[in-house]
């Protein structure tokens, strides 16, 4: 049975190769004419990247080997697709229902 301290240790070398992919494309998106006026406080920004991943499949790598392999898959055109119409819904929910639009 694993303990407790080699559960910790397992989880900090697990990466999720989508949550990189999410944050690379939210910033490039929000560097867009289009989304100027968009809210990117830290807050809204967590909402848009929450929002894009349990949408998205997650993809976990553990060594350098499989995170090659997953970057590599990153570039195919309909995983790019898929990521950027995610991504670009995310700001446009999440803009319009800002949490701090009613203080």
């Amino acid at each position: 049975m694993l303990k407790s301290e080699e559960l910790k240790n397992l989880k900090t070398r697990l990466n999720n190769i989508t949550e990189e992919v999410v944050l690379e494309t939210l910033a490039k998106m929000l560097k867009r004419e289009e989304f100027k006026d968009v809210c990117k406080d830290e807050e809204c920004l967590l909402d848009m990247a929450s929002y894009a991943l349990n949408r998205l499949p997650a993809k976990y790598v553990a060594t350098s080997k499989g995170k090659v392999i997953s970057k590599s898959e990153e570039l195919e055109q309909q995983h790019s697709v898929d990521v950027l119409s995610v991504v670009t819904r995310a700001i446009k929910v999440v803009s319009e229902n800002e949490h701090h639009q009613n203080k």
